[in-house]
Order: structure tokens, then C-alpha cells, then sequence
């Protein structure tokens, strides 16, 4: 009877851990995708590895539609702890900009699978490809593989980036100067490498 105990016991410490685990880590993570006048972004909290709250940031949505809708996405994809809700009608755009912008920042909260991965966006020249390595959940190496981009414009850039992406564990870092689309390419590269 208390080896059946025992057993029990550790089974359930061990699946409480592996849930921990396999969960959103506690935090605040930031997403973002393309509405119908700009980008919007979103921070996400997670508490006690569920989505506690969401704060829009400003944006430059059209304020008397998207502002009632963006509550009500904010409200039903806290309610159902799941960002793939209904778009609100009249507000399209908006909602799928909201709901793209919470799926980053949850991916974010899931952490990253351990293994090398590649991934592409088109840059100035032509398209750029990276090889991201995760090992124990972090991004340890952004290497930019192969570009056609401007050697004196874009070197800054490709130097500088991977290393801003892997010291802030995520690919939403600032541009060089001189170097916006190389710089938006990389980090495109990389989400696109993280997420696919």
C-alpha cells in the first residue's frame, strides 16, 4: 500500500513537471503583425502559464472601429486562453492584425524547440536565408548562410542583428541604420525560421 502510494505520488510530481514545462513561461512577450493602416503590437502577459491580460499598444487603426473591436478580441481570447477567435465584423484587418500580433507573443511564451533551423525573406538584393540554432530553449546562433544584398550597406547589419536577436531572445530587435530592408529581412528570416 505505500509503494502504491509512493508510485502515485511521483507520477504526479512528474506530470505537473512535464506540464510546467510544456507550457507558456510566466511573463511579459511582444507581438506584432500588419493591420489595415500599420502595424500593430501587442504585450501579452502570461501568468501562471495562462494569458492574464493583453495590452494594445498604440496603434494607427481607425480609432471608432478597431478600438471596440480590439476589446472585444482582448476579452474573448483572454475567456477561451486561446488567440485563434472569431474576426469582429466591420473590422477585419484590425482583428486579424490583433489575433496574428497574440499568436507571436504566445509562440514566444511556448519557448523554442531545440535544433538548427533555416528560414528566408526576401532583402534588397534578393533573398536572404539564416540558420538558427536553439539549444535548451534559447537562440544561441543566428548565422546569416546566404544574401545578395550590398556588401558595404548591409555588412553593419548582418553582423550586428544576429547578435541583438540572440542577446534579447527574439527576432523583434531595432533595424540598423542604413540598413532598414537588410535589417527587416534578417529578423524576417528569423521569425520565418522560428515559426515554421
Amino acid at each position: 500500500m505505500i509503494l502504491l502510494i509512493g508510485l502515485l505520488v511521483v507520477t504526479g510530481v512528474v506530470w505537473s513537471m512535464g506540464s510546467q514545462e510544456e507550457g507558456l513561461k510566466d511573463g511579459v512577450y511582444f507581438g506584432k503583425a500588419q493591420g489595415f493602416a500599420g502595424d500593430v503590437g501587442v504585450d501579452v502577459t502570461i501568468s501562471g502559464g495562462k494569458i492574464a491580460e493583453i495590452a494594445v499598444r498604440p496603434h494607427e487603426e481607425t480609432p471608432f472601429i478597431a478600438d471596440p473591436a480590439i476589446e472585444t478580441l482582448v476579452k474573448n481570447i483572454i475567456a477561451s486562453q486561446n488567440p485563434e477567435v472569431d474576426v469582429v465584423s466591420g473590422a477585419t484587418y484590425t482583428s486579424k492584425a490583433v489575433i496574428a500580433a497574440v499568436k507571436q507573443a504566445v509562440q514566444k511564451a511556448e519557448g523554442f524547440k531545440d535544433g538548427v533551423y533555416t528560414g528566408s525573406a526576401e532583402g534588397f538584393g534578393g533573398t536572404l536565408t539564416v540558420e538558427v540554432t536553439v539549444a535548451q530553449g534559447s537562440i544561441t546562433k543566428v548565422a546569416v548562410l546566404d544574401n545578395s544584398e550590398t556588401p558595404f550597406i548591409a555588412e553593419s547589419a548582418i553582423k550586428e542583428l544576429p547578435e541583438a536577436i540572440v542577446a534579447n531572445q527574439s527576432w523583434e530587435v531595432d533595424v540598423v541604420s542604413g540598413a532598414t530592408v537588410t535589417s527587416k529581412a534578417i529578423m524576417a528570416a528569423v521569425e520565418a525560421a522560428l515559426t515554421n
